[in-house]
């Protein structure tokens, strides 16, 4: 494959329709707001910006690389239910989420993530534009909740995390997902107390300090009544379904997007590329293990919204 330059890859998509000098170089301070949603700062792009990391995304950070064994988040077919999947057959686990996840990956993180995958991408100068790409994707220094860029950004800058405590538990006969900022670590044999001091050195020696555990949503737990698990049931005969709560979950969910898409990022608690994504998933899930069920929201909410997440083309708000 003969990579292209920036500038020639950026004109051959958009025919002058977008002007690359200010892709270069124009002042993006006027090209996003910032929104106070739930208390959370969400970060809306303007269209034009929107653009920018359209491309972005497609020349640079669906390139990156990330730990393919174990994240299942802001990956094209796959959801929620995969990362649930492996721990089905598990008797102990651990549950835990980062704190401030996006707001936690600095502008440094995203550029070694870059510099570390820059032979797989089809653009020959993406170090010249490399600070440029940066300062197009993050906001004061950090990755900004809501920018179409972070998903994937994420998932690159956690790839030594990721590698690290797979191969711990690998080493120890325990299976580790990651959906987000959700950390999952379930095994067989014993039970996983010291795993969050675990978890927590190997966020400290990747990041210094900068991501941390979410204390307050640690779990530890054992099979034998029912297993709840980012909103899936695991019945201890290691079969997964859906919790009656999450159904009623879903049906508020598809409603509040239907009518009110400010209550629909409320309800959920997280920037709407997440939000969108966790919605993909549960329909997803329905889709493989209750399509009587299914039917029924198709009638109810209408089958062109139901099948817009099934098949994961919802992206924005």
């Amino acid at each position: 494959m003969v990579n292209r330059d920036f500038k020639s890859a950026f004109e051959a998509m958009y025919h002058g329709k977008y002007d690359f000098e200010d892709f270069k170089s124009g002042d993006i301070s006027e090209k996003f707001r910032k929104l106070d949603l739930n208390k959370k700062n969400i970060y809306e792009a303007d269209p034009t910006l929107k653009i920018y990391h359209k491309f972005l995304n497609l020349f640079v950070f669906q390139w990156l690389k990330f730990n393919e064994n174990c994240v299942y988040s802001y990956r094209k077919g796959m959801n929620v239910a995969d990362a649930v999947k492996k721990h089905a057959h598990s008797k102990h686990f651990y549950q835990t989420d980062l704190n401030n996840f996006f707001g936690s990956i600095r502008s440094d993180f995203v550029k070694a993530s870059i510099v570390a995958s820059i032979d797989r991408m089809p653009i020959a100068d993406v170090l010249i534009y490399i600070d440029r790409i940066i300062e197009l994707c993050t906001v004061s220094g950090k990755l900004p909740v809501g920018f179409s860029t972070s998903p994937l950004i994420s998932n690159a800058c956690l790839l030594h995390f990721d590698n690290e405590v797979e191969l711990y538990c690998e080493e120890n006969g325990l299976i580790y997902t990651r959906y987000s900022d959700d950390i999952i670590i379930s095994g067989g044999e014993r039970k996983l107390y010291g795993t969050g001091e675990i978890i927590a050195e190997v966020l400290h020696q990747q990041f210094k300090g900068s991501l941390s555990i979410n204390s307050s949503k640690t779990k530890y737990s054992s099979a034998g009544n029912k297993l709840k698990i980012l909103g899936m049931m695991i019945l201890p005969n290691g079969t997964i379904t859906i919790d009656s709560k999450l159904k009623a979950d879903i049906e508020v969910l598809l409603h509040f997007f239907m009518k009110d898409k400010q209550k629909f990022l409320d309800k959920i608690e997280t920037d709407s590329a997440t939000a969108l994504a966790k919605v993909s998933g549960y329909l997803n899930y329905i889709n493989t293990t209750d399509k009587i069920y299914l039917n029924k929201l198709r009638k109810k909410y209408g089958a062109s919204v139901v099948d817009m997440f099934v098949r994961g083309s919802v992206k924005a708000l």
